[in-house]
């Protein structure tokens, strides 16, 4: 009885971290997979590009190269201050892409651009689209997926299940209702409701998501059994400070030596 009191609290609170993370991959619009895969050119076909595919093309490879660059950096960096440091400009982007598209013509009946030539408006959601993909890019689209460190061994399986459902099932919401918001809520309305998703998204991360970059998966267990383990994990990383640096070292000497 006493075992089972001790361990459900944090694998619970685990499982709601990487949860939320891993949801928030999908559900700020624009370079989760709905968006990016399924209707970048449908979105940039309606701001007027006459190669809707190539300019997909350039977004996505800006994604690829911001992958490469979290690689690099994430733990050296560290996941919280990454994450920190980067998803206000996903909401900035999103807030200059709604703003944009209020000065470009739309039938919103159909989504058919009112006008056939390229805008200044439309060159500036381009920008600030690609824009948020670099903040994306290198924070939440792949440390999402580091959520699986959040789980100890025993719950590792269940716990990965859980953030690989919430990813899709977020994918599942955003892919089926992102036209449907671009006609009744129009362009500006939907991207709007992305930044303010990120605007939150922010928040909760500033209060919930521990840093726990160079920890054992033993010592993020600990994190986890004091609630969400913001505060402790600070103070755990001063304590060990130099214990955890060495660890950051040998890693990256073998990440080297592996490649």
């Amino acid at each position: 009885m006493d075992d089972t009191k001790d361990t459900n609290p944090p694998d619970n609170a685990h499982i709601e971290v990487a949860e939320a993370v891993a949801s928030m991959t999908t559900q700020t619009g624009i370079d989760d997979l709905p968006v990016s895969m399924y209707y970048s050119s449908t979105l940039f076909a309606l701001v007027g590009f006459d190669n809707p595919t190539a300019v997909g093309i350039v977004v996505t490879g800006t994604n690829f190269i911001m992958t490469w660059v979290n690689m690099v950096v994430v733990d050296k960096f560290g996941r919280r201050r990454l994450l920190l440091s980067t998803v206000w400009g996903m909401s900035v982007g999103l807030i200059a892409v709604a703003v944009a598209f209020r000065f470009i013509p739309v039938d919103l009946d159909t989504l058919n651009l009112e006008t056939s030539s390229v805008s200044p408006a439309a060159i500036v959601v381009l920008i600030f689209i690609i824009w948020f993909v670099i903040f994306y890019g290198v924070s939440v689209g792949n440390t999402a997926w580091m959520g699986t460190d959040f789980f100890p061994l025993e719950v590792g399986a269940m716990g990965t299940m859980w953030l690989t459902c919430s990813n899709w099932g977020s994918n599942v919401i955003v892919s089926s209702t992102f036209l449907s918001m671009m006609k009744t809520m129009n362009p500006s309305g939907a991207f709007g409701l992305y930044a303010g998703i990120c605007g939150i998204g922010y928040i909760w991360l500033y209060f919930f998501y521990p840093e726990v970059s160079g920890l054992t998966l033993e010592e993020i267990k600990e994190v986890f059994k004091h609630g969400f383990g913001v505060r402790y994990a600070r103070n755990l990383r001063k304590v060990r400070k130099d214990i955890i640096e060495e660890r950051l070292r040998t890693q990256g000497k073998m990440v080297v030596a592996g490649h």
